[in-house]
């Protein structure tokens, strides 16, 4: 009687952990990874989720924490702040697949090898996650982002078992934006411009998953005690047909025409004594605004910008200037701004490698130009004095 009971009892163990199993087998999470669209600049990084299908219930939600809410209050004043509340939402995977793949986008789904006790742990994390009291974030380019998002929920699923194991590009948080801004010239020239020395260190493997693509490569990568892969099967749902083609009107060339203009105006200044004071005044007018901006970023937001270097070629300063120098053109304080202010361009270019900031190699031209038109109406304002 013994034994026959101790058979029924192993029949139904059997009968439920073999269940057991199936169910397991029903329910899978996978990181999503999708291409970048170069077309808006906050998708031109990529952009990571995670699916959840269960196929029992006939469920398949995408958890995605890169939403982000146009008509929250102050939305344009905390985005310009460095304050912009992202959110985590949950909805129909199909529907995020159609989209992404309308806008020519790759996708790549990495499903995870998880136990049951993890999968519950994950799903729990991503439905408190979504809660109304828990869905917002404040967003940051570099190290609260979607891809950060995803790492650290993963971190926190399989502890200390799990270990990245790609190694470091040894490049900065600068050098691996550029990456993905090949034929976006000018959204990478104002990167470069607004965002100071801070994102110009290397980085960590750990750092380099801010952005989607590398998320992808960690977790391939990843290893569970050392010897066991997280990944259990990756698949390519969509591939990118089309490389996007930046305006061929870029940084480059606009300013190579103001730097031959420059170098044109110059030579007729020297030579027939003509002024261009619109063209200074157009110059030192924008440069003036661009400095105004900088000193706003780095003193009065959260954005990555302090300790700017473009502020030296940027001088907010060179607002009054202009004004000024289309007024009265004789101002003895304008011939002496001019001069110190072509010495300090001029020391800028000279320490150009030894600063600590990774300045854009394109605006040196920009810079050669106005100097080249500083030390020339420097020289024009001191006969028009004498």
């Amino acid at each position: 009687m013994v034994k026959k009971n101790k058979r029924i009892l192993l029949i139904i163990l059997l009968f439920v952990f073999s269940f057991s199993i199936k169910a397991n087998d029903e329910i899978k999470f996978s990181i999503i990874t999708i291409g970048p669209y170069e077309s808006e600049l906050y998708s031109a990084f990529g952009h990571s989720g995670i699916r959840y299908v269960d196929k029992r219930n006939k469920i398949d939600h995408f958890y995605n924490y890169g939403i982000f809410d146009f008509n929250q209050p102050n939305f344009y004043i905390n985005f310009l702040n460095g304050n912009l509340l992202y959110m985590v939402a949950k909805y129909d995977y199909r529907t995020a697949e159609k989209y992404y793949i309308n806008q020519d986008r790759y996708i790549k789904e990495q499903v995870l090898s998880l136990e049951e006790s993890e999968k519950i742990l994950l799903y729990n994390i991503l439905e408190q996650n979504i809660r109304p009291e828990n869905r917002t974030y404040l967003y940051n380019y570099v190290y609260d982002n979607c891809a950060t998002k995803i790492r650290d929920v993963l971190n926190n699923v399989y502890g200390q078992s799990l270990t990245f194991t790609s190694k470091p590009e040894n490049k900065s948080f600068r050098q691996l934006m550029d990456l993905f801004l090949k034929n976006n010239k000018w959204g990478n020239l104002g990167i470069d411009i607004c965002l100071g020395p801070e994102i110009d260190y290397y980085v960590s493997f750990n750092e380099e998953m801010f952005l989607p693509e590398y998320l992808f490569k960690g977790v391939e990568d990843a290893l569970l005690d050392g010897n066991k892969k997280i990944v259990s099967q990756t698949n390519i749902i969509n591939l990118q047909k089309e490389e996007f083609v930046g305006n061929l009107l870029s940084p480059f060339y606009i300013i190579l025409i103001f730097f031959i203009a420059s170098i044109y105006f110059s030579f007729r200044q020297v030579k027939y004594g003509i002024k261009y004071f619109l063209f200074d005044f157009s110059y030192l007018l924008i440069s003036g605004i661009i400095g105004c901006l900088l000193v706003y970023l780095w003193f009065f937001t959260d954005h990555l910008s302090s300790y700017n270097f473009n502020i030296i070629w940027a001088m907010p300063f060179n607002i009054i200037i202009a004004v000024v120098l289309l007024k009265n053109k004789k101002v003895n304080f304008i011939k002496w701004y001019f001069f110190f202010y072509g010495i300090l361009l001029s020391a800028l270019l000279i320490l150009w490698k030894w600063i600590p900031q990774n300045l854009s190699e394109v605006l040196i031209l920009f810079i050669l130009g106005i100097i080249t038109r500083l030390f020339v109406n420097y020289i024009s304002i001191s006969k028009l004095r004498s």
